[in-house]
C-alpha cells in the first residue's frame, strides 16, 4: 500500500522571491566579508561569536523581506507552528542514522589526513568568552538556519519543483554557506533530513530541534575538550 505524503499549505512567495532573496544574501556576504577582511588589515579582531552571530541575522534578513514584509505573513507561515510529537522521534532516528554515516565518512577521510569538520578546540582555547559561539552556534545559528533554508527557500521552491526537488536544491546550498568541502556530503544529508522533517510535520520545530542537538553536541565536545586540556 502506498503513503501519501502529506500536503502542506502553499506559501505566498514564489521560487523567484527565493531565487532574489539568496542574491540579496550573497551581496550582502560578499559585503560582511570585505568588512571582516579589512578590520583584519586594521589588526581589530572581531569575535567569533559574534560573527557567527552577525552572520545569521545576514540569513535572516531576506527571509523576512521577502515573506513576512511583502506578502504581510506571520511566523507561522515561515514554518514556526505546532507539530505531532511523533515527529521528534522520527528525527531522533534519522540523527541516528545519520552519526553513523558520519563515523564512516570521518574514518574514511582520516586514511587521507582530512576531517569533515574545522577543528574547533583551538578556537576555544584562544577565546577569553566563548558565550558569545556557544549560544551563537548552538542556538541561533539553528533556528535562524531553519527559518531561512527550510521556512524559506524550501517551502518557496517546494511550490515550483516538488518537495524532493527543492529538498535538494535546499540541501546543497545549506551545505555550501558551511563552506569547508569536506563536509558538504553530511551537512547535505542534514538539510535533506531537515527538510523531510519539515514536510513531513509541517513544521519547521522538529528540525530546529534536531539542528540544535547537533550544534550543541559538536560546540559542547570542543568546548568541553577546550577546558580539559
Amino acid at each position: 500500500m502506498q503513503i501519501e505524503q502529506p500536503q502542506p499549505p502553499a506559501v505566498p512567495w514564489t521560487s523567484r522571491d527565493v531565487w532574489l532573496g539568496l542574491i540579496v544574501l550573497i551581496l550582502a556576504m560578499v559585503i560582511f566579508i570585505f568588512f571582516q577582511a579589512l578590520a583584519l588589515i586594521l589588526s581589530m579582531e572581531l569575535n567569533p561569536g559574534l560573527a557567527v552571530i552577525l552572520t545569521e541575522l545576514l540569513l535572516l534578513a531576506p527571509a523576512w523581506w521577502f515573506t513576512m514584509r511583502k506578502y504581510d505573513v506571520g511566523w507561522k507561515t515561515l514554518g514556526l507552528r505546532g507539530f505531532k510529537g511523533a515527529m521528534i522521534g522520527l528525527g531522533c532516528g534519522l540523527m541516528m542514522l545519520s552519526f553513523i554515516f558520519n563515523v564512516v565518512y570521518g574514518m574514511f577521510l582520516s586514511l587521507f589526513g582530512m576531517r569533515a569538520q574545522a577543528d574547533l578546540v583551538p578556537v576555544f582555547d584562544e577565546l577569553s568568552a566563548p558565550w558569545l559561539l556557544l549560544v551563537g552556534g548552538a542556538i541561533i545559528a539553528p533556528v535562524v538556519e531553519e527559518v531561512f533554508f527550510r521556512g524559506f527557500v524550501f517551502a518557496g521552491f517546494r511550490e515550483r519543483y516538488g518537495w524532493q526537488k527543492a529538498a535538494v536544491i535546499s540541501s546543497a546550498l545549506f551545505a555550501l554557506l558551511h563552506i569547508t568541502p569536506t563536509s558538504f556530503i553530511p551537512i547535505f544529508i542534514l538539510g535533506y533530513i531537515f527538510a523531510y522533517l519539515y514536510q513531513q510535520s509541517d513544521s519547521i520545530i522538529p528540525a530546529i530541534s534536531m539542528h540544535v542537538l547537533t550544534n550543541v553536541l559538536a560546540l559542547g565536545t570542543a568546548f568541553l575538550t577546550a577546558n580539559t586540556n
